[in-house]
């Protein structure tokens, strides 16, 4: 009854209703299919979707679910979802198969102010899954990193042929639900996911160069922080910190994400940087410059971090203190990042802060930016840094 050509319908009916309102959408020629409705292969009833993928594959109808919250794409302002319109524009593509975890993207998104192209449900994947959804995601211009949440991959030979090729071009990045026993068993029990054997798993999105998150957590931080930081050009990394215990902290994570720092230190950048900090402070790495310094001396120590082309990522490890307060060590770090990026120094700055409440706004003023900040961790910002180096080396940029 609708007049004119309609690209995409959305159903947002019974279960039992679906299968005839999808004949109709045939029959009028409609190319896409938004199957928001419960009760199908999730619940058992494995007749009636794959009678849904029967009227699909006659009319030539493309599935998005069942089971699913719909999508967004926000380029086109499009919101074919029953959740709110989403306001915050940007480079990252993130996916799920569950409409929870979908919900809490949404919710973490909206929160960060994390720029997003698209945000779409899978759910049951009677048609569309993860390896269509990277295949429109490489040729999007708009789309510069593919973050997936899944319980299990239809095809996973399938998947990895199309991951390889994408993620030399894009980071993708993987979050693999259903990795223990008991986990699988939800997931068979949720959306009728298969969900499998994880070590195969894990050598497959291994192998295929995608980023493994390990927890939801920071399948949404990897997908925030990603994007922000430009690719490395070498391995040497070098942290400068106003706390010793910091120092200590980010270089066990460096370890524990596959990062090297440049050890030992060159002689004459050790006194470079020594010129800069008190006596009783500690150069090497972590150049350690001590809590009491004045705003110059995070200055002065980053400007060089920056300026030494053997160096080519900076972690910073600030400590709240009355000498250099959180939002002036934040504008001065905005400030010097900015002034060697205007001269072609451009490397990856992450950095941790330790303090009082006031760290929280300063990382926020970090990360807006382009420094991934996190207030109260040590191990985030080099979980981040640890990604991109990881998706840089297996596109083969180092």
């Amino acid at each position: 009854d609708v007049p004119g050509e309609i690209d995409t319908a959305v159903f947002a009916i019974p279960a039992k209703l679906v299968a005839s309102a999808l004949k109709e959408c045939g029959e009028k020629k409609i190319a896409g299919a938004i199957l928001i409705p419960s009760g199908f292969g999730e619940t058992g009833n494995i007749e009636g979707q794959e009678e849904l993928q029967r009227i699909g594959r006659e009319y030539n109808i493309r599935l998005m679910g069942p089971n699913i919250y719909g999508f967004y794409y926000t380029p086109s302002n499009l919101c074919a979802t029953f959740c709110t319109a989403y306001d915050y524009k940007g480079s990252t593509a993130l996916s799920s198969q569950s409409g929870g975890i979908g919900m809490a993207i949404i919710g973490y998104s909206r929160s960060a102010k994390m720029g997003v192209s698209a945000i779409v449900g899978l759910g049951n994947k009677s048609d569309i899954d993860e390896d269509d959804l990277l295949l429109f995601f490489e040729q999007d211009d708009n789309t510069n990193v593919i973050a997936q949440h899944a319980e299990d991959l239809k095809d996973g030979r399938a998947f990895a042929e199309v991951a390889k090729r994408v993620s030399k071009k894009k980071p993708v990045i993987m979050l693999k639900a259903g990795r223990t026993e008991m986990g699988a068993a939800a997931a068979s029990s949720h959306t009728g996911a298969v969900a499998g054997t994880d070590k195969i798993y894990d050598d497959v999105l291994r192998q295929s160069g995608v980023i493994r998150a390990k927890s939801l957590r920071q399948l949404l931080d990897f997908a925030r922080g990603v994007p922000v930081l430009p690719t490395p050009k070498g391995e040497n990394i070098v942290i400068i910190t106003g706390a010793g215990g910091s120092g200590v902290l980010l270089s066990d994570a460096c370890v524990d994400n596959g990062l090297k720092l440049l050890k030992p230190m060159p002689d004459d950048l050790d006194a470079a940087f020594r010129k800069f900090i008190p006596p009783f402070g500690a150069a090497g790495n972590p150049v350690d410059i001590t809590g009491g310094e004045p705003p110059i001396t995070y200055v002065n120590t980053v400007k060089l971090g920056l300026e030494d082309d053997r160096i080519h990522a900076l972690i910073l490890g600030y400590w709240h203190t009355i000498v250099t307060p959180p939002m002036v060590f934040a504008k001065n770090m905005v400030q010097i990042v900015n002034e060697m990026k205007a001269k072609g120094k451009v490397k990856p700055v992450v950095a941790s802060l330790a303090g009082d409440v006031e760290v929280e706004e300063a990382a926020q003023y970090l990360y807006e930016n382009g420094i991934p900040a996190y207030a109260y961790s040590t191990e985030i910002p080099v979980e981040i840094l640890g990604a991109k180096y990881q998706w840089a080396r297996a596109a083969g940029l180092l």
